[in-house]
Order: C-alpha cells, then sequence, then structure tokens
C-alpha cells in the first residue's frame, strides 16, 4: 500500500495532518495526554498501519523540543521504575501489528481512543463532585501498580502511539507539579519512541515516504512547542483537558466509518 505523498492530500487533508502535528507539539509541552488526538487525525488522512510509523519522527520531535523546556524538572526514579514492563508491553505490541491489517488497526486506534476519552471524561466529572475525603478514598481503591500500567502503556504506543492518557493516570496518581510531570512524561516517551522505531521500520510502517511527510510537517511542531511552553501557566486547564478528550473520542469514532 502506497503512502499518499502530503502534496497530494488535497487542502483539507493537509490542514487535518498540520493541525494534528501542532497538537503534538502543544500537547507535549503543556498538557501530555491530549497528544492522542493527533493519531486518530493522522489515520483519516494516511492508512491507518502506516500513520503509526509516520506519526513517530513527529512525536519524537515533540519529545525534544518539550525536554527544552522541562528535561531538568523529570523524575528519573519514576521512569526507571516502569521501563521494563513498558518493553515487555512493546514487544506484546509489535506482534500485535505484525499479524493484523491496516484496517484491524484502525478498529484497534479507535476503540483505545473512545475508551479512554470516554473513561477520562466520566472520571473528571465524577470527581468534580466528590469532596476531599470521597477523592482519596477512590485514589487508594484504584490505585494501578507500576508494573501493570507500565505494560499496558507498552502494548498501546507499539499499536497505536496513544499510551499518553494512559501514564497521565499514573502520574496524576503520584500528585506530581505540573512541570515535574511534563518532564518526566517527556522523558519516558522520548525513550520508548526512540526505541520503537526499529520495531515500526522492521515492519515497513517507515519509508522514505512516511519520513517525508515528518520532515514537511515538522515546523508544525515546533510551532506547536513553542506555543504550548509559553502559555502553560495562563490555559483554562480545565478546559483545555476537557477539549482535547472530546477532540480524542470524535476522531476515534470516525476511525470506525469505512474509506
Amino acid at each position: 500500500m502506497n503512502l499518499t505523498l502530503p502534496l497530494e492530500l488535497g487542502v483539507a487533508g493537509f490542514l487535518i495532518a498540520a493541525f494534528a502535528v501542532f497538537v503534538i507539539g502543544l500537547a507535549k509541552s503543556s498538557i501530555p495526554a491530549a497528544a492522542t488526538m493527533p493519531v486518530g487525525l493522522f489515520a483519516l488522512v494516511i492508512p491507518a498501519k502506516l500513520s503509526v510509523g509516520a506519526i513517530l519522527p513527529l512525536l519524537i520531535l515533540g519529545d525534544i523540543m518539550a525536554l527544552l523546556f522541562f528535561r531538568k524538572a523529570g523524575r528519573w526514579d519514576i521512569v526507571v521504575k516502569i521501563l521494563p514492563s513498558v518493553f515487555v508491553g512493546m514487544v506484546i505490541g509489535y506482534f500485535l501489528l505484525a499479524w493484523s491489517t491496516s484496517k484491524e488497526v484502525a478498529y484497534l486506534i479507535g476503540g483505545i481512543l473512545i475508551f479512554t476519552a470516554i473513561y477520562e471524561i466520566r472520571k473528571r466529572i465524577r470527581n468534580e463532585k466528590l469532596n476531599e475525603i470521597q477523592k482519596n478514598n477512590i485514589k487508594q481503591r484504584t490505585k494501578i501498580t507500576a508494573q501493570l500500567m507500565g505494560v499496558l502503556v507498552g502494548i498501546m504506543t507499539m499499536t497505536a502511539n496513544s499510551a499518553g492518557p494512559i501514564f497521565s493516570l499514573y502520574l496524576l496518581q503520584l500528585q506530581l507539579p505540573m512541570q515535574t510531570f511534563v518532564g518526566t512524561n517527556s522523558w519516558l516517551f522520548f525513550i520508548i519512541n526512540v526505541s520503537k522505531l526499529p520495531f515500526n521500520a522492521n515492519l515497513g510502517i517507515i519509508t522514505s515516504e512516511t519520513l517525508l511527510l515528518a520532515l514537511i510537517l515538522a515546523p508544525f511542531v515546533i510551532l506547536g512547542a513553542l506555543l504550548g511552553q509559553k502559555i502553560m501557566t495562563l490555559i483554562n486547564q480545565r478546559a483545555f483537558e476537557y477539549s482535547a478528550l472530546i477532540s480524542t473520542l470524535i476522531a476515534g469514532l470516525l476511525l470506525f466509518i469505512p474509506r
């Protein structure tokens, strides 16, 4: 299956791709969980399986930009603790990709995005109605181990580049300051995404065409990252998170529409 070159996407397709990678940069430097939305958007304009490889270099660029701003704030003890189980999950995800078709990956990506978005929205609405004691009780009952979280992160990042919200759930349990949250997230996903390059190349989903696409779209990632860093302390976090989650839900639903 040939990848459609950016200039053949048409105006609408190129604008969708450009907006998607702009959100990658913005999210990586402000609210990492929002970086799942571009995964669904990318798979709308590029064959779903190739979209996983096409977006990977742009995710790495977004990680690098975030590290330029927040690398010193990251918690290495958290990264080291979760990495071994992440690699186990990545191996599982590698075989899932190898045994599936582009259509199956589209459904998998859509299902993951829909589940994640609905879960996050429901959790936020519920927590807003609770007092602090009730929130603490729920936090104790729903605490997930680093090892289980790592396996889930590995599977989801390998199959759909959409592990951000899952890892965010784990970081939120740790009640990290915002810059520490973003710095820790950036270090982990920089390591993960770089390690995925040989896997994706071996699967044939990183090609000269996907790299060309990434090169053309790279400035939009940089622009988004710069803007995200500038407005990080000024934006309404609640409104931004809800907007990102709703956009993720819509993108996931669109993947189930036959193309």
